[in-house]
């Protein structure tokens, strides 16, 4: 059976061709197989499945890809759009297959516990269109070929190569596709060159359905241009950004048109926050990720949130505690948490820029409640170390990264028992979940 179907991505080198029989999902969701004793990690293939891949070494395992599919599963399905690969490479796989797979996946990494309950799974409600946030690259290649400049991901295993999306995402609503779309098509007509942008990020509010357009261009000289035409958008900004970094920094604004805030609505509340402050993906999900954590912690609790962002955890659960504290070391998010308290009506919730390791660990003392929601590299170790100092009462722990927080629940598990696991599909389509632990003292 021939792969193509499935779209055959071309890696940097191809040092080995040879037959994989895929014997489950690895942690990073991709097929995990050996060859000569050694790992093979391939995306888009399936558990029981077999085929021919073409492979190279990286780091003492075999990473690659499929060329033919000579065995397929009856979980196969056929994928939305050609560039799965680059965003979502559970496209090839029915649904009902994702939630077995990532509800094992906790319960995996916590069930070395004795006393630890069950893992429970709350599967995603929406399949595409999700997300609030796309990151957007640029090619004007086809293979050798030169081509129109277009929207594109960056090819998994392809080094530098980009893949062209000519409908934009299916994980984006089509709102931001068109945006970006009808952006692409106007820095074309321009005469830009892929050589002279890096990316374009796209943010939406699912309750207002408005836009914020960011453009990170190569260029030291990107002229104004109309954007006041784009349904729905309501902010665009255009940056410099150094080739020094691959990542999309704001190395020198050029120009902006619009706001530079999104208004979300969750649980009732309604938050602000601007272009570049982290908020939730998943919408949906996160409200009901809100009602658990919500019963877990006891009325009129006295909360310390770390990595508290806009205030989002904390304002929701401010109704029911004594008081609040927001601990972020972004300046812009703790004012927009602040912001939001006044907004809201909330007077019992106060927040604090600071890095979580290098606040006072004194502000964990008397608190009943601590709350963490970090990014994906999980605890810092000093904060590790001020938790088992300190011993707050009750932990909530929510992670977009399962293998992080099992990691820094290993070196609490002396001190706290698991009261709670419960994974969330916030990214249906792709290997990732939002993990909710919750912890008592033992």
């Amino acid at each position: 059976m021939d792969a193509g179907g499935f779209f055959l991505y071309a890696l940097r080198i191809v040092q080995k061709t040879f037959s994989m029989f895929a014997e489950k999902i690895a942690h990073d969701g991709a097929a995990l197989g050996i060859h000569e004793g050694k790992p093979v990690h391939v995306h888009g293939m399936l558990p029981g499945e077999e085929g021919i891949v073409e492979v190279y070494k990286k780091h003492g395992i075999y990473i690659g890809t499929l060329k033919e599919l000579t065995r397929a599963s009856e979980s196969r399905k056929n994928p939305e759009e050609l560039h799965y690969l680059s965003c979502s490479p559970w496209q090839v796989m029915e649904y009902h297959l994702q939630v077995e797979l990532k509800h094992a996946f906790p319960q995996e990494l916590f069930g070395y516990y004795a006393d630890a309950p069950k893992a429970d799974f709350v599967p995603a409600e929406q399949f595409y269109g999700y997300r609030t946030k796309v990151e957007f690259s640029f090619t004007d290649r086809s293979g050798d070929i030169p081509a129109p400049l277009a929207l594109a991901f960056h090819v998994r295993g392809g080094g530098s190569l980009r893949i062209a999306l000519p409908e934009g995402c299916a994980l984006a609503s089509e709102s931001m596709n068109f945006a970006a779309l009808q952006l692409c098509t106007r820095l074309r007509e321009m005469g830009y060159a892929a050589r002279d942008l890096k990316t374009l990020i796209l943010r939406e509010s699912k309750s207002s359905g408005k836009l914020l357009a960011m453009l990170y261009a190569k260029k030291t000289d990107i002229p104004k241009f109309a954007v006041d035409d784009i349904p729905n958008l309501a902010g665009f900004f255009a940056f410099h950004s150094t080739e020094k970094s691959p990542a999309s920094v704001e190395t020198k604004e050029l120009w902006r048109w619009g706001d530079d805030m999104l208004t979300e609505r969750v649980c009732g509340l309604e938050f602000g926050y601007s272009r570049d402050a982290f908020f939730q993906n998943n919408i949906p999900l996160f409200e009901t990720a809100m009602e658990l954590i919500a019963k877990s912690v006891p009325s009129g609790a006295r909360i310390i949130e770390l990595y508290s962002g806009v205030g989002t955890i904390g304002l929701l659960l401010a109704k029911d505690a004594k008081t609040v504290h927001g601990v972020e070391v972004v300046s812009a998010a703790t004012s927009a948490a602040k912001k939001n308290a006044e907004h809201n009506g909330i007077t019992n919730y106060v927040a604090e820029c600071i890095p979580a390791e290098k606040m006072d660990a004194r502000l964990l003392e008397g608190k009943d409640v601590l709350v963490l929601d970090p990014p994906r590299s999980g605890l810092h170790p000093k904060v590790v170390v001020m938790i088992k100092e300190k011993l707050p009462p009750t932990i909530v722990y929510l992670s977009c990264n399962p293998e992080t927080q099992a990691r820094d629940y290993s070196q609490l598990a002396l001190l706290y028992k698991i009261d709670a696991l419960t994974g969330f599909d916030f990214y249906p389509q792709t290997p990732h979940l939002e993990s909710l632990l919750v912890l008592s003292r033992r």
